[in-house]
């Protein structure tokens, strides 16, 4: 993990009016600049600097860490002092350690003096920061629901138990509690490109011959002479985003609101998540609003059961929906177990679903809750 030294602002961290703020920023870059060539902007009001290199020329960690906030300190040059860099003078803070999240607590905890983690302790540093510094406000809800207050506390958890509760993220940000993990996933905050036609008209990617382009232009012109007619929130369109379940990956927007999709299904949702339970492709046609109760029994009539490791107690064979006639089962896969908020007694529901074919051809999605199947879904 590298080892850095980080600039932090507090008073440059929000632009203001006149671009003076960011004027100030790049001033404390170019500072930074002069003592190591691989100084960049991480984000708004926040510069990092590795020190591998400038360390050993100046004599150690504390040593650049002096020397670059005294250049912060000190005018540009013969005369007046720059009056960017003075924006950023008595406001910029200083720490160096290992990783660019812990550098940055680093930084936000110095005052007068520049704040130096030794190498190989920044875990023992970060420990007994609170666990809102990982800037999840969702999943500081959740640990401390839990009891869980701190970062030590949190990194203290096992990951295989992490990851699969909390997702990737949170594994993610289980590793940076732990000073395993160098920064937060989207913390580095890129400059913004800068469009190819600023004018309203230029909205979508005009196609080879125009015949695409024509046809969504038409689109949404209908569309939009449609939201005329009715509320806008009353025009919705449909987004797959992340679930175990099919009706919790389906989810309604607003057709005004819509972001243009940049990628195949479910990019840019947390549908990439680990999601245990989450059944296979493909989604089933047919989702009911409210499922339908369901018999279903092995060879010798018993009843199809979920075990506690999440086998079939019988080999499925017969099926009913909602009082029906039997129907034989020629194919199944699953069972796929869910045990959603196992943290919260109240609150905590455990399922398992099946994909079932019958010999009529139907092919439904099943799941058992409770003592009993329902039929949820079916598959053209």
């Amino acid at each position: 993990m590298d080892r850095l030294l980080v600039i932090w602002c507090p008073g440059l961290l929000e632009e203001q009016e006149g671009g003076r703020v960011a004027r100030a920023f790049a001033r404390v870059v170019e500072a930074a600049a002069a003592f190591s060539p691989a100084a960049s902007a991480v984000r708004p009001g926040v510069c990092a600097v590795p020190t591998r290199g400038p360390s050993r020329y100046f004599g150690g960690d504390d040593q650049l860490a002096r020397l670059l906030a005294g250049a912060l300190a000190a005018p540009a040059g013969p005369g007046p002092t720059d009056p960017d860099l003075a924006l950023a003078d008595g406001r910029a803070r200083i720490g160096v350690a290992d990783g660019l999240f812990a550098a940055v607590l680093a930084a936000q905890a110095a005052e007068d003096e520049p704040v130096v983690v030794p190498s190989g302790e920044s875990a023992t540093f970060l420990s007994p920061w609170p666990v809102e510094t990982l800037d999840r406000p969702e999943l500081a809800d959740l640990l401390r629901r839990l009891g869980i207050r701190t970062l030590g506390a949190f990194a203290a958890l096992p990951t295989r138990h992490v990851l699969s509760r909390l997702g990737t993220d949170g594994a993610a940000c289980h590793e940076v509690a732990g000073g395993r993990r160098s920064e937060l996933p989207g913390y580095r905050v890129a400059p913004p490109r800068r469009p190819v036609d600023t004018g309203s008209s230029a909205t979508s990617q005009v196609g080879f011959w125009g015949e695409a382009a024509q046809a969504e232009a038409r689109a949404q012109r209908v569309l939009r002479r449609l939201e005329q007619l009715v509320d806008p929130e009353g025009m919705v369109v449909g987004r797959l985003q992340g679930g175990r379940g099919p009706k919790e990956r389906a989810r309604l927007i607003p057709w005004a609101g819509r972001k243009p999709a940049s990628g195949p299904p479910g990019a840019g949702t947390n549908d990439n998540e680990p999601w245990p339970g989450q059944i296979p492709s493909p989604a089933p046609a047919v989702v009911l609003e409210r499922p339908l109760p369901a018999a279903l029994v092995g060879p010798d009539g018993t009843e199809v059961q979920v075990t506690a490791v999440g086998l079939t107690s019988t080999p499925p064979c017969r099926l009913s929906v909602a009082g029906g006639p039997w129907q034989a089962a020629t194919a199944w896969g699953g069972p796929w177990p869910v045990d959603e908020r196992w943290w919260a007694p109240r609150q905590r529901r455990r399922r398992a679903r099946m994909q079932l074919v019958t010999e009529t051809g139907m092919a439904y999605l099943l799941v058992r809750e409770g003592a009993g199947w329902w039929v949820e879904g079916a598959y053209d």
